[in-house]
Protein backbone atom coordinates (compact mmCIF):
# COMPACT_ATOMS: atom_id res chain seq x y z
CA UNK A 1 0.00 0.00 0.00
CA UNK A 2 2.25 2.46 1.20
CA UNK A 3 6.11 1.85 0.15
CA UNK A 4 9.17 4.48 1.06
CA UNK A 5 12.19 3.58 -0.59
CA UNK A 6 16.15 5.01 0.38
CA UNK A 7 14.40 8.46 2.09
CA UNK A 8 16.53 11.02 3.26
CA UNK A 9 15.96 14.38 4.88
CA UNK A 10 17.91 17.07 6.59
CA UNK A 11 16.75 20.56 7.23
CA UNK A 12 20.21 21.46 6.36
CA UNK A 13 23.52 19.74 4.52
CA UNK A 14 25.30 19.23 7.72
CA UNK A 15 23.35 16.75 9.42
CA UNK A 16 20.38 14.34 8.24
CA UNK A 17 17.28 13.90 10.25
CA UNK A 18 16.59 10.55 8.20
CA UNK A 19 19.12 8.37 6.48
CA UNK A 20 18.10 6.03 3.78
CA UNK A 21 14.64 5.14 4.81
CA UNK A 22 12.88 1.73 3.70
CA UNK A 23 9.07 0.58 4.59
CA UNK A 24 6.20 -0.66 3.30
CA UNK A 25 3.16 -0.52 5.26
CA UNK A 26 0.61 -3.15 4.69
CA UNK A 27 -3.32 -3.47 5.15
CA UNK A 28 -4.55 -4.90 8.27
CA UNK A 29 -1.68 -3.90 10.49
CA UNK A 30 -1.10 -1.47 13.11
CA UNK A 31 2.48 0.22 13.20
CA UNK A 32 3.75 1.56 15.73
CA UNK A 33 6.61 4.15 15.70
CA UNK A 34 9.17 4.38 18.20
CA UNK A 35 12.68 5.96 19.58
CA UNK A 36 13.65 8.74 21.99
CA UNK A 37 13.02 12.25 21.19
CA UNK A 38 15.25 14.02 18.27
CA UNK A 39 15.79 10.47 15.62
CA UNK A 40 13.26 11.83 13.11
CA UNK A 41 9.56 10.50 14.02
CA UNK A 42 7.51 13.52 13.38
CA UNK A 43 9.60 14.78 10.08
CA UNK A 44 8.94 10.89 8.89
CA UNK A 45 5.24 11.58 9.87
CA UNK A 46 5.37 15.21 8.13
CA UNK A 47 7.14 13.33 4.32
CA UNK A 48 4.74 11.12 4.62
CA UNK A 49 2.14 13.70 4.43
CA UNK A 50 3.88 15.62 1.82
CA UNK A 51 4.80 19.00 4.39
CA UNK A 52 8.46 18.19 3.86
CA UNK A 53 10.54 17.11 0.22
CA UNK A 54 13.30 14.19 0.98
CA UNK A 55 16.29 15.26 -0.66
CA UNK A 56 16.17 11.15 -1.50
CA UNK A 57 14.22 8.63 -2.36
CA UNK A 58 10.50 8.43 -2.82
CA UNK A 59 7.20 7.54 -1.47
CA UNK A 60 4.62 5.40 -3.08
CA UNK A 61 1.16 5.02 -2.54
CA UNK A 62 -0.01 1.64 -4.36
CA UNK A 63 2.68 2.25 -7.00
CA UNK A 64 2.04 6.13 -7.10
CA UNK A 65 4.47 8.81 -6.16
CA UNK A 66 3.21 10.86 -3.47
CA UNK A 67 4.33 13.82 -5.48
CA UNK A 68 1.62 13.16 -8.47
CA UNK A 69 -1.51 12.58 -6.26
CA UNK A 70 -3.70 15.58 -6.12
CA UNK A 71 -5.25 16.66 -2.94
CA UNK A 72 -8.75 14.64 -3.48
CA UNK A 73 -6.52 11.28 -4.11
CA UNK A 74 -4.00 11.88 -1.22
CA UNK A 75 -6.86 12.52 0.77
CA UNK A 76 -8.50 8.83 -0.33
CA UNK A 77 -4.87 7.45 0.87
CA UNK A 78 -4.40 9.59 4.19
CA UNK A 79 -5.42 10.98 6.92
CA UNK A 80 -3.14 12.43 9.78
CA UNK A 81 -4.53 13.62 13.80
CA UNK A 82 -2.08 16.17 15.58
CA UNK A 83 -0.39 15.55 18.77
CA UNK A 84 -2.58 19.05 19.75
CA UNK A 85 -6.08 19.79 18.66
CA UNK A 86 -6.69 23.16 18.46
CA UNK A 87 -10.31 24.48 19.27
CA UNK A 88 -12.21 26.70 16.52
CA UNK A 89 -16.05 28.07 16.15
CA UNK A 90 -17.31 24.56 14.48
CA UNK A 91 -19.69 22.84 16.73
CA UNK A 92 -18.14 19.06 17.38
CA UNK A 93 -20.80 17.62 14.68
CA UNK A 94 -19.56 19.98 11.82
CA UNK A 95 -15.92 19.51 12.87
CA UNK A 96 -16.20 15.83 12.41
CA UNK A 97 -18.35 16.37 9.22
CA UNK A 98 -15.48 17.95 7.80
CA UNK A 99 -13.70 14.47 7.41
CA UNK A 100 -16.05 13.70 5.11
CA UNK A 101 -15.65 16.30 2.74
CA UNK A 102 -13.32 14.36 0.12
CA UNK A 103 -16.39 12.26 -0.60
CA UNK A 104 -19.07 15.37 -1.48
CA UNK A 105 -18.54 18.34 -3.29
CA UNK A 106 -20.61 21.38 -1.84
CA UNK A 107 -23.03 19.45 -0.12
CA UNK A 108 -23.03 16.60 2.31
CA UNK A 109 -25.02 13.58 1.37
CA UNK A 110 -27.35 10.96 3.22
CA UNK A 111 -24.06 8.86 3.54
CA UNK A 112 -22.18 11.34 5.10
CA UNK A 113 -24.77 12.42 7.98
CA UNK A 114 -25.10 9.01 8.49
CA UNK A 115 -21.21 7.71 8.68
CA UNK A 116 -20.93 11.40 11.31
CA UNK A 117 -23.84 10.02 13.64
CA UNK A 118 -22.43 6.37 13.66
CA UNK A 119 -18.86 8.01 14.59
CA UNK A 120 -20.88 10.03 17.38
CA UNK A 121 -22.61 7.55 18.84
CA UNK A 122 -19.10 4.98 18.87
CA UNK A 123 -17.06 7.80 20.45
CA UNK A 124 -19.78 8.80 23.11
CA UNK A 125 -20.11 12.63 21.87
CA UNK A 126 -23.50 12.58 21.90
CA UNK A 127 -23.85 14.45 24.82
CA UNK A 128 -21.19 17.44 23.37
CA UNK A 129 -21.90 17.54 19.57
CA UNK A 130 -23.53 20.73 19.40
CA UNK A 131 -20.86 22.53 21.44
CA UNK A 132 -18.34 24.42 20.41
CA UNK A 133 -14.72 22.84 19.70
CA UNK A 134 -13.10 25.51 21.19
CA UNK A 135 -15.40 25.41 24.60
CA UNK A 136 -14.56 21.53 25.23
CA UNK A 137 -11.56 19.95 26.83
CA UNK A 138 -8.23 18.87 25.20
CA UNK A 139 -8.81 15.53 25.93
CA UNK A 140 -12.40 15.55 24.08
CA UNK A 141 -10.91 17.75 21.19
CA UNK A 142 -8.11 14.28 21.06
CA UNK A 143 -11.54 11.99 20.59
CA UNK A 144 -12.68 14.77 18.04
CA UNK A 145 -10.06 14.70 16.32
CA UNK A 146 -9.36 10.73 15.70
CA UNK A 147 -13.43 10.49 15.02
CA UNK A 148 -13.15 12.93 11.67
CA UNK A 149 -10.01 11.00 10.52
CA UNK A 150 -11.62 7.57 10.38
CA UNK A 151 -15.08 9.00 8.68
CA UNK A 152 -12.38 9.96 6.11
CA UNK A 153 -12.34 6.38 5.09
CA UNK A 154 -8.43 6.56 3.99
CA UNK A 155 -6.69 3.55 3.51
CA UNK A 156 -4.11 5.07 5.46
CA UNK A 157 -4.04 6.81 9.27
CA UNK A 158 -1.13 8.27 10.69
CA UNK A 159 -1.07 9.23 14.35
CA UNK A 160 0.95 11.85 16.26
CA UNK A 161 0.68 10.57 20.17
CA UNK A 162 -2.96 9.84 19.82
CA UNK A 163 -3.48 9.46 23.44
CA UNK A 164 -1.68 12.07 25.11
CA UNK A 165 -4.43 14.06 26.03
CA UNK A 166 -6.60 11.72 26.78
CA UNK A 167 -7.44 9.70 30.74
CA UNK A 168 -6.87 6.15 31.04
CA UNK A 169 -10.47 5.02 30.38
CA UNK A 170 -10.30 7.26 27.05
CA UNK A 171 -6.81 5.62 26.54
CA UNK A 172 -7.92 2.18 26.40
CA UNK A 173 -11.58 3.09 24.76
CA UNK A 174 -10.01 5.00 21.67
CA UNK A 175 -7.16 2.22 21.88
CA UNK A 176 -9.74 -0.85 21.14
CA UNK A 177 -11.56 1.57 18.25
CA UNK A 178 -8.58 2.47 16.23
CA UNK A 179 -7.35 -1.62 16.99
CA UNK A 180 -10.83 -2.74 15.37
CA UNK A 181 -11.17 -0.49 12.59
CA UNK A 182 -7.67 -1.43 11.27
CA UNK A 183 -8.32 -4.91 11.55
CA UNK A 184 -11.91 -4.65 10.34
CA UNK A 185 -12.01 -2.12 7.78
CA UNK A 186 -8.54 -3.81 6.51
CA UNK A 187 -6.53 -0.21 6.93
CA UNK A 188 -3.20 0.63 7.96
CA UNK A 189 -2.21 2.60 11.09
CA UNK A 190 0.50 4.54 11.31
CA UNK A 191 1.36 5.62 15.30
CA UNK A 192 4.05 7.30 16.69
CA UNK A 193 4.05 7.32 20.40
CA UNK A 194 6.37 7.41 23.67
CA UNK A 195 4.69 5.06 25.84
CA UNK A 196 6.01 1.66 25.31
CA UNK A 197 3.38 0.06 27.60
CA UNK A 198 0.59 1.08 25.71
CA UNK A 199 2.61 0.68 22.25
CA UNK A 200 2.90 -3.14 23.28
CA UNK A 201 -0.92 -3.28 23.93
CA UNK A 202 -2.09 -1.66 20.57
CA UNK A 203 0.54 -2.66 18.01
CA UNK A 204 1.11 -5.63 15.35
CA UNK A 205 4.50 -3.98 14.20
CA UNK A 206 7.24 -1.77 15.91
CA UNK A 207 9.67 0.39 13.83
CA UNK A 208 12.07 1.66 15.88
CA UNK A 209 13.95 4.70 14.86
CA UNK A 210 17.92 5.16 15.99
CA UNK A 211 20.80 7.16 14.55
CA UNK A 212 18.22 9.20 11.62
CA UNK A 213 17.36 5.54 10.47
CA UNK A 214 15.22 2.14 11.26
CA UNK A 215 17.11 0.66 13.68
CA UNK A 216 15.14 -2.70 13.82
CA UNK A 217 11.25 -3.68 12.83
CA UNK A 218 9.76 -6.48 14.71
CA UNK A 219 6.54 -8.38 16.19
CA UNK A 220 5.47 -8.02 19.90
CA UNK A 221 7.18 -10.99 20.54
CA UNK A 222 10.75 -10.09 19.57
CA UNK A 223 10.47 -7.15 21.32
CA UNK A 224 13.43 -8.10 24.35
CA UNK A 225 15.28 -5.76 26.78
CA UNK A 226 18.44 -5.61 24.50
CA UNK A 227 16.73 -3.95 21.91
CA UNK A 228 15.28 -1.75 24.29
CA UNK A 229 17.92 -0.75 26.31
CA UNK A 230 20.38 0.12 23.13
CA UNK A 231 17.27 2.24 21.64
CA UNK A 232 16.93 4.28 24.33
CA UNK A 233 20.13 4.21 25.80
CA UNK A 234 18.73 3.73 29.63
CA UNK A 235 18.04 1.02 32.27
CA UNK A 236 14.81 -0.78 30.92
CA UNK A 237 13.38 -3.84 32.45
CA UNK A 238 10.91 -5.99 30.29
CA UNK A 239 8.49 -8.30 33.20
CA UNK A 240 5.85 -10.39 31.98
CA UNK A 241 2.31 -9.93 33.72
CA UNK A 242 -0.38 -12.46 33.00
CA UNK A 243 0.89 -13.51 29.59
CA UNK A 244 1.45 -10.02 28.63
CA UNK A 245 4.96 -7.86 28.51
CA UNK A 246 5.29 -4.42 30.30
CA UNK A 247 8.35 -2.36 30.62
CA UNK A 248 9.46 -0.97 33.63
CA UNK A 249 12.04 2.19 33.65
CA UNK A 250 14.56 1.36 36.33
CA UNK A 251 17.12 4.24 37.89
CA UNK A 252 20.70 3.23 37.10
CA UNK A 253 22.83 2.24 39.95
Amino acid sequence: MIEIKNLSFSYNKNKKVLNNINLSLDKGTTYILLGPNGVGKSTLIKCLLGLLKPQEGEILFDNKNIKELKYKERAEYLSFVPQLIEGNDLTVNEYIMLGRLPHFTIYPHQKDYQKVNEIIDRFNLADIKERITSEISGGERQKVAIARSLIQDSKVIIFDEPTSNLDIKSQIEILNILKDITKRENKASLISMHDINLALSLGDKFIFLKDETIYQICSKEEINEKLLKSVYETNIKLMNHNGKKVVIYEEND
